[in-house]
């Protein structure tokens, strides 16, 4: 039921149903163990994919229904950036609910929620990340999780999130991560069983390595890399992180500051 509710959530009849099954969800899970930063509740246990009561020390909140990404996300913005406290126009790709839905309630930001598909309230705009329907230079804030491993031309998708922030915005972006090795991706792999097992997911075309850093910077991006081994194990603990999620601050230079010295 969960995942029909998460599919088909664009009529107001079916996000009301959605919300409804999040609260008694959220209800009967509620505890004091544990805490989903995105939306607050406090709650005994986090709980497995497509389920309704399975316990995960690092699964979906019950209430929200942010998974660990997004909850080291939202610890991540609140701590190193500025989002939560001056006027700021977000873009989110491929927007999570748990994520858009308090984005969207609060009055300092002006949300574009951009996705392929009208999937619910969190999307505002139909487009591609290859070809964002924005003006150059609109956005103050963009966060990417967990998309660039979907799509084919990544350095177009990474240059087109340079091209829409303005000068000193800021990208986040965080992708499935081997920290060992170097980025393996390979187009012949079309089996989506066989990608499933070379890239992680059936939807993925390639396993990022540590030299995601270099494709990040290639479009004018300063980036800096937050190690998941940074934050406290009692943070994770008490929010549900996993130890493998790390964040990518990219921060786009000033045209003048690209510019070689005479």
């Amino acid at each position: 039921m969960k995942s029909f509710l998460l599919r088909h959530s664009r009529s107001p009849q079916l996000a009301d149903l959605k919300r409804f099954f999040f609260l008694m969800r959220g209800l009967l899970m509620f505890g004091h163990r544990y805490k989903c930063p995105c939306c607050g509740w406090r709650l005994r246990a986090f709980v497995g994919e497509r389920s309704i009561f399975r316990k995960s020390e690092t699964g979906y909140c019950p209430r929200c229904n942010a998974k660990a990404r997004h909850r080291r996300i939202w610890l991540y913005l609140q701590e190193h950036t500025k989002l939560f406290s001056e006027r700021t126009r977000l873009l989110e790709i491929a927007p999570w609910w748990s994520l858009a839905r308090r984005f969207q309630k609060m009055n300092n930001i002006e949300f574009v929620g951009v996705d392929l598909k009208p999937t619910g309230p969190q999307v505002t705009t139909i487009g591609d990340l290859v070809s964002l329907p924005i003006k150059t230079g609109k956005i103050d804030t963009a966060i990417c999780i967990h998309v660039l491993e979907h799509i084919d031309d990544d350095h177009k998708a990474i240059a087109e999130l340079h091209r829409v922030l303005r000068s000193g915005g800021l990208a986040i972006i965080s992708v499935p991560l081997r920290l060992d090795r170097v980025t393996h991706e390979d187009p012949a792999i079309q089996d989506p069983d066989e990608r499933a097992v070379v890239f992680g997911e059936p939807g993925h075309v390639r396993y990022y390595g540590i030299d995601l850093l270099d494709r990040l910077r290639q479009p004018g991006f300063d980036v800096s890399m937050d190690l998941a081994d940074n934050v406290p194990a009692e943070t994770r603990h008490r929010y549900g992180l996993r130890d493998d999620e790390n964040i990518f601050h990219c921060v786009k230079r000033s045209q003048k500051s690209r510019e070689p010295a005479a």
